[in-house]
């Protein structure tokens, strides 16, 4: 059986390499495009279940095989997320601008780095000016728009020297238009009833790639192995998951294990068991966002409570991933300060205390009150001091130093309270407690009883609805028995022993 799949895996890499020459040929002379690699060719491991693995798929992930086993990297443990959208990042709109804000990033608490897409754009069908980053023309090479290959591998390097993580956004669903793979192989796309090649969606700046061809899907899993072996990025978060069938992200996530098995993977969609029991680390916390953006509106807290605990959709070894903001939201629903008023500290800090990884978005320290353009040039307006910088920093700090609020720990109690209102939760580790406590309502609450389960705590970030203090102050269980809260109102505690 071993030698027939071998066979077949043969005939598979032979397309593949086929396809990947013949866009290298199209390269040559090109300084600033990138070639497929050549060399680790990937090979079915003798520990895998017969009849499991052909490049591009696998259905059966129940082997002994240690590639196969869902282990997490380390560095995942104290993860602070945050997405770097490039083009909008500085004036200049480059790798080597962005480059300059690694300090200031790192000062405030973030460890890893999620990039979108830094691919060159389709031209074809292009959406506004500039084109969306999603839709991509060479899945190996990069904007120049944002620099060279030259220019990405320093920013890569010096991000890694300053203890920094670097995931890439990775398009499997579609391509641009201007894709070689448009040209040179038709049968690799979704077709009409007309026989055209098709867009997902009203995603007409995209075509929408045929995962019932094997050829296709062994070519794209080699396009992502080129940036983890050849540029040493430390994981993907991958676009549009559910358009793209599981087996292919267990097989391409076998493979990129098999080269880096500390990378993290972050897919874009709700937990399910069948996305998190292998190929990814992290989901998209969306009934959080969900019920949250709508506390501006009166919804009372009741369902975000069930929000702050892990769900049985986490398989063993995946995790939550927590946001108020990303760059569709920004784009199409509002600024955070549109969509959460003065209530965007409140889930802001929310978020960072909640099981799981905390994500931020370009411009969140800022409390940016703008809609960021997608197919445009609208540089994000940096103040020296960004507002929310400083609280940013104290949360992942309390990230990393506390062992309560640490990824790998999924505990989460809910904290009794006499109010529809009151979000109350706290986090325990050992003898470390973190407990938060906050009015969801935009107007104030009163009378209220929220049980610590503690004498006294140390209250290490307050805000009242305008002003965020994080001088720490001691307070004890009778402070918050028949208390007063004003609108978004918001204690974080903590507790020894």
């Amino acid at each position: 059986m071993k030698r027939i799949l071998a066979l077949l895996l043969a005939l598979v890499m032979i397309g593949s390499l086929v396809a990947c020459g013949a866009k290298n040929d199209d390269k040559k002379g090109d300084t600033n495009a990138t070639s497929s690699p050549e060399k680790n060719e990937y090979t079915i491991s003798d520990n895998v279940d017969k009849a499991t693995i052909i490049d591009g798929v696998m259905t059966d992930i129940s082997s002994a095989d240690e590639i196969l086993k869902h282990e997490n990297a380390d560095w995942m443990d104290t993860c602070v997320l945050y997405e770097v959208n490039i083009r909008q990042f500085t004036e200049e709109g480059t790798f080597k601008a962005f480059e300059g804000h690694l300090d200031r990033l790192k000062d405030m608490g973030v460890n890893t780095l999620w990039l979108m897409p830094i691919h060159p754009i389709s031209e074809t069908e292009r959406k506004g000016t500039l084109g969306s980053y999603y839709a991509v023309s060479d899945y190996t090479a990069v904007n120049p728009e944002f620099g060279t290959i030259e220019d990405f591998r320093h920013l890569v390097s010096t991000a890694h020297e300053k203890g920094f993580k670097i995931m890439l956004d990775w398009v499997a669903n579609h391509t641009g238009w201007d894709c070689a793979w448009v040209k040179e192989h038709d049968d690799w796309y979704e077709h009409d009833n007309s026989g055209k090649i098709k867009s997902p969606f009203d995603w007409t700046d995209t075509a929408e790639l045929n995962y019932n061809n094997y050829e296709m899907r062994a070519e794209m899993i080699k396009c992502m192995q080129y940036w983890v072996e050849e540029e040493g990025v430390d994981g993907f978060r991958c676009d549009h998951t559910q358009g793209v069938p599981i087996p292919f992200w267990n097989a391409a996530v076998y493979k990129l294990r098999s080269i880096n098995k500390n990378i993290m993977m972050l897919a874009e969609d709700s937990a399910n068991p069948n996305l998190t029991k292998y190929a990814f680390d992290l989901c998209y916390n969306d009934t959080f966002y969900s019920q949250s953006v709508m506390l501006k509106g009166g919804i009372g807290a009741e369902s975000l409570r069930e929000c702050v605990k892990i769900g049985s959709n986490y398989s063993e070894n995946s995790y939550p991933m927590n946001y108020v903001d990303n760059h569709d939201k920004n784009s199409y629903e509002g600024s955070v300060i549109f969509r959460y008023g003065s209530g965007y500290p409140t889930m802001l800090a929310a978020e960072f205390i909640a099981p799981g990884i905390p994500l931020i978005y370009t411009s969140d320290e800022e409390g940016y009150d703008h809609e960021i353009e997608f197919f445009e040039k609208d540089a994000v307006k940096w103040d020296d001091t960004p507002k929310y910088a400083a609280m940013i920093q104290t949360l992942a700090k309390m990230k990393t130093d506390h062992k309560a609020l640490r990824t790998f720990n999924t505990a989460s109690d809910l904290i009794d309270t006499d109010s529809k209102d009151m979000l109350a939760f706290k986090r325990t580790a050992g003898d470390d407690t973190v407990i938060y406590i906050g009015n969801t309502r935009y107007e104030d609450v009163k009378n209220v009883t929220a049980k610590l389960g503690a004498d006294k705590a140390t209250c290490v970030m307050h805000y009242d609805g305008t002003t965020i203090s994080t001088d720490e102050t001691e307070m004890t269980a009778k402070d918050f028995e028949k208390k007063d809260y004003k609108a978004y109102e918001f204690y974080i505690l903590t507790v020894k022993g």
